[in-house]
């Protein structure tokens, strides 16, 4: 395995388009130069020095810079010793346009922490399936611009990214599905009722993070991340009625790969509320699924698109105990 150094007081990160570019986030979200500004003076707060690639503001009609110069940035930052971390600045559409292009075995000879979720994904699964990388799930630059409610994801950025000392994931006190990005006043929050057991058991094993129909579309490829004795923790944004069968459809289509059979157990991340999953249907939908009986399961975690965040990653190793009694999750090797 090839874990990067962790951070410390005075490294360097840098932001870059992997999927959409700061150009994209201000022209599609609303995103502001004020925004962009407390984001950078939040991680300068941590003890960052905050440098940007040459192309982050370059926007094309699909909301993000040219594949080329999206990965000349990227080959720049990996290949720049001074940087000790790169940090997407948003998901999108786009970020499986790299994946050819990405000069493996630069990325191996110089290790180094790579954080982004939803689409940015992509690279996070084919990174560590090609070299080994200990990739990050974890919050975008755009995620430091939240004003509200960001406590949780900064002390799970900061836990996972530079402390080496193992430590159990807590659930969050409260949790929003809001546009918070619209309105940074007017927040709506829930208390939230902790992660839900699905199905009782123990299981340990390294971590495999992302949304499942990122990690389904990578089916047979070269890309495609390794699962024997992996603990898979899997998002996915609601999308109204669709969702739980679209869970149901990319759990059924990964259990199809062999190596599937020596998967150890399923965490799942909080859906929006106008995905209508709830335990009942949840725990329906996860005991028809044969490939998953015996399986622990937990669900409702702080991860995923809705906020906060927990920071995860591919690669590690962690532990999960799912109980009727309480639940709890280990991250073990980061």
């Amino acid at each position: 395995m090839n874990h990067p150094a962790k951070l410390k007081p005075g490294d360097e990160i840098r932001i870059l388009a992997l999927s959409r570019s700061l150009g994209g986030v201000m022209q599609f979200n609303g995103i502001t130069e004020q925004d962009i500004a407390f984001a950078t003076a939040r991680l300068e707060a941590m003890g960052l020095k905050v440098t940007f690639g040459k192309y982050v503001r370059e926007c094309n009609e699909h909301l993000t810079a040219s594949v080329a110069h999206r990965l000349e940035d990227f080959h720049a930052a990996i290949a720049d010793p001074s940087v000790k971390a790169i940090l997407a600045v948003s998901g999108g559409v786009s970020a499986i346009q790299l994946l050819d292009g990405i000069d493996y075995h630069l990325v191996a000879a110089h290790p180094k922490i790579i954080c982004g979720y939803s689409d940015v994904s992509y690279p996070g699964y084919a990174l560590h399936a090609r070299t080994g990388l200990t990739t990050y799930c974890g919050a975008h630059f755009t995620t430091f611009m939240m004003r509200q409610g960001a406590e949780y994801m900064l002390a799970s950025f900061r836990q996972c990214l530079f402390d080496d000392a193992p430590y159990e994931l807590l659930p969050a006190t409260h949790w929003s599905d809001d546009a918070w990005f619209k309105d940074q006043v007017n927040r709506t929050f829930h208390v939230n009722a902790g992660p839900w057991c699905i199905q009782p058991g123990v299981a340990e094993g390294p971590m495999i993070a992302g949304p499942y129909w990122t990690l389904n579309m990578l089916q047979g490829s070269r890309y495609f991340p390794p699962l024997r004795d992996a603990i898979l923790f899997f998002e996915q944004p609601a999308e109204g009625k669709p969702t739980l069968i679209m869970l149901d459809s990319c759990l059924r289509a990964l259990a199809f790969q062999p190596a599937f059979a020596g998967v150890r157990g399923l965490v799942l991340g909080r859906y929006a509320g106008n995905g209508g999953v709830t335990r009942e249907n949840l725990t329906r939908l996860i005991a028809e699924i044969p490939a998953l009986r015996g399986l622990p399961v937990i669900a409702n975690c702080d991860f995923g698109h809705t906020s906060p965040m927990a920071t995860l990653l591919n690669g590690g190793k962690c532990k999960i105990i799912a109980s009727e009694t309480g639940n709890r999750i280990f991250i073990e090797r980061h």
